[in-house]
């Protein structure tokens, strides 16, 4: 009996033992997640994951690789000694043969991350700071780490060896290409954008809302319905987003300027194309372009989709059985906008008309293109701004009388084109006016001349004259 009972203490302690050793602990996760990286993963280290990601998105274009698949290791209580969570979360990737570690804490979460003897001047970092990894660098973030030997751990980073499978199995694992109809639309969108088949997608940097004046009441909606729910998504996970815009006014005044400066603010993708392009005389074409169209809004989210005179081809329907050859393309349009407000996708559709007056009323309708915002003639104030933008880098005398210059538009009834029309005309007067053309040329023209360059009085007045005969 003594030699069974020693015999199944052996057992049970050895079984223990072996339970307890295969049980991973949050260091060993780490280097589970660190050995799944490649040049499109990302780990991210938290106790928060839901305020990591709004994080990591808002620090999204400090990470200069394409992210498919993330890793989330998820830090508890009972990981920590002193705390119940990390007082600072980061997140690793893997650029070519480097590591990198980006700080995703909140506003005033300092990371330190050292190799040896902490140096404050070098190892601390604020969110959305990135540095580079060294073999045995210590990742601190203000706790205690239990360590079942009873010492402190810490998140040590060493050189790993790729080798995915463990954590997948220990940590959570979110990817974009999953199934094979997501890879096949991820290979869609990415294909897409290395062929110079598909028009009028740019992410270019050309305008932001500071290039706007005049607006400044539109341009806060649009921040307030589109921006901050863009790039915060977590914030507005919940509510029902407008996803149809249109803006009506006059023409000239900054709609399509709009638009791609909405795009710009938020990142997204930027596609445009007017009403008319979207008309064809097959049956059937041109709801089919409608179509497409909503889709590439979806594949290519974030994204801007700018749909130029809305009317042309959204005009009221009138109810009759004799139904107009374009109701087929307003019909498509509402089952397309309730369609896109069903899926939570980022893709917005903003859309111009210089007659709101025409569009059917079940597109102007909740749900639909909701959301509407005039885009009015400038008023005083807003040539003010308008003309303080597009002559800001303009050689303008310092005795021209601006406020006379800008009463003279606003009397003749300027729009924002006509403005920067107006500062533009004036630099080409200054040029006759002080010969450069001539000079030009003859090919004398010399950089002293460009630096002599300078706009008057007369040549402004000249410039509004000019617009103002036209505009009559």
């Amino acid at each position: 009996m003594r030699v069974a009972a020693i015999n199944r203490s052996i057992y049970n302690r050895t079984a223990f033992q072996g339970l307890f050793q295969n049980t991973p602990n949050i260091s060993d996760k780490f280097r589970f997640g660190l050995e799944a990286l490649d040049n499109n993963s990302i780990l991210t280290v938290t106790s928060n994951a839901e305020s990591s990601d709004m994080m990591l998105e808002l620090y999204s274009d400090k990470i200069d690789i394409p992210i498919l698949k993330k890793y989330t290791l998820k830090v508890t209580p009972s990981d920590l000694k002193d705390q119940n969570e990390l007082k600072a979360n980061f997140a690793i990737f893997k650029k070519n043969d480097g590591y990198y570690v980006l700080n995703i804490g909140n506003t005033f979460d300092l990371l330190i991350v050292r190799n040896g003897e902490f140096n404050p001047q070098k190892d601390m970092f604020k969110p959305g700071e990135i540095t580079k990894l060294k073999d045995g660098c210590i990742i601190e973030t203000g706790e205690s780490i239990y360590s079942y030997k009873g010492e402190k751990d810490k998140f040590i980073f060493k050189n790993p060896c790729y080798n995915p499978e463990r954590a997948e199995k220990y940590l959570e694992v979110k990817s974009s290409v999953e199934t094979p109809t997501q890879i096949h639309d991820f290979n869609k969108r990415t294909i897409a954008a290395m062929t110079e088949s598909r028009p009028k997608i740019t992410t270019k940097q050309e305008f932001r809302f500071s290039d706007i004046g005049g607006l400044d009441d539109v341009i806060e909606k649009l921040k307030q319905y589109v921006v901050r729910p863009i790039n915060y998504p977590q914030v507005y996970s919940n509510i029902r987003l407008n996803k149809g815009i249109l803006l009506y006014g006059p023409p000239r005044c900054g709609k399509t300027l709009l638009g791609k400066a909405l795009a710009n603010e938020c990142n997204a993708k930027y596609i445009e194309c007017n009403a008319n392009e979207l008309k064809t005389g097959e049956v059937g074409g041109s709801e089919t372009r409608i179509r497409k169209l909503f889709k590439q809004a979806i594949a290519n989210a974030p994204s801007i989709t700018f749909i130029d005179e809305l009317d042309s081809i959204a005009k009221k329907r009138d109810g009759s059985s004799n139904a107009r050859f374009d109701d087929a393309m307003v019909n498509q349009l509402l089952g397309c906008m309730s369609d896109l407000e069903k899926i939570r996708v980022p893709a917005f559709i903003v859309a111009a008309t210089n007659m709101k007056s025409l569009i059917d009323k079940a597109l102007l309708a909740t749900g639909r293109f909701g959301l509407h915002l005039e885009i009015p003639m400038p008023n005083f104030e807003g040539i003010k701004q308008i003309f303080k933008i597009h002559s800001k880098n303009q050689p303008i005398e310092e005795s021209v009388p601006i406020p006379e210059i800008i009463k003279k538009m606003f009397d003749n009834k300027f729009s924002g084109s006509d403005v920067a029309e107006a500062v533009t005309d004036s630099y080409f007067n200054a040029l006759e006016r002080m010969g450069m053309n001539k000079k030009m040329d003859a090919k004398t023209f010399c950089y002293n001349d460009l630096k002599e360059i300078i706009i008057n009085k007369d040549d402004l007045l000249k410039a509004v004259e000019r617009i103002a005969k036209q505009k009559i």
